[in-house]
């Protein structure tokens, strides 16, 4: 089955949202602008959240907000669509801090249980949505031009893909993963992006930023395929 089918197949729990949820939902839709695919697949996420071990840390709805806009971040992104971080926190009105520690809350939990979309599919497609509204960022800053953005989304997928069949692990973050990979990107084409302004880009802090580069820097040289063609 699709991961996006598997998506559709567990939105039949929506009538389990209740009022005020289904408002936040509605409001979140409706000033981000997103297509009603991505709240269905937002409800999944937030729903499979509040079943899990973890999300009893949503427990007497102190965090329902925060947990809510944090599944459509995520939602929107494995679905296709394109927001920047600066974008999404403005219009939400919530600080980065608190949007990616939910967001990792949330990713921890797919740990847990395989049972909306393999972990690895959906970190894959977190990181590139990332890598995609860093470079959108970047060009309204006027950093980059609009060649050397599609030039540096398309370095940086390459790298990222090299990386995952090197065997960087799904468990790794997907703002670092981005942030990584885009460096080098950055390297590569001799841009003039700082690490710092790529971390911020990410919503990852300095510390971060130097364990995520350690990790890709630290793969093997050869491809985790590669060595299995040759046992």
């Amino acid at each position: 089955m699709k991961a996006q089918e598997r998506f559709y197949s567990l939105s039949k729990g929506v009538e389990s949202l209740s009022k005020e949820e289904h408002g936040l939902f509605f409001d979140a839709m409706q000033t981000l602008g997103l297509r009603n695919e991505v709240k269905q697949a937002a409800v999944v996420l937030y729903l499979d959240f509040k079943s899990r071990p973890i999300g009893e840390y949503n427990a007497d709805r102190k965090n329902l907000q925060i947990f809510l806009i944090a599944s459509v971040s995520l939602a929107a992104k494995a679905m296709g669509d394109l927001r920047t971080d600066r974008e999404f926190e403005s219009k939400m009105f919530v600080r980065r801090e608190k949007l990616l520690d939910a967001e990792e809350r949330i990713l921890r939990s797919f740990a847990v249980q395989d049972s909306i979309i393999p972990v690895p599919e959906l970190v894959l497609r977190l990181t590139r949505r990332q890598i995609e509204s860093m470079a959108e960022g970047f060009a309204d800053r006027e950093l980059v031009s609009s060649d050397e953005k599609e030039e540096l989304v398309r370095r940086s997928y390459s790298h990222l893909d090299a990386a995952v069949e090197k065997g960087l692990a799904p468990k790794t973050s997907y703002r670092g993963r981005a942030a990584g990979v885009m460096l080098n990107a950055v390297r590569d084409l001799g841009l003039q992006i700082s690490e710092m302004e790529i971390a911020r880009a990410a919503g990852i802090d300095k510390k971060s930023m130097a364990t995520s580069t350690n990790i890709i820097a630290a793969l093997p040289k050869e491809s985790k395929r590669l060595e299995r063609k040759e046992r």
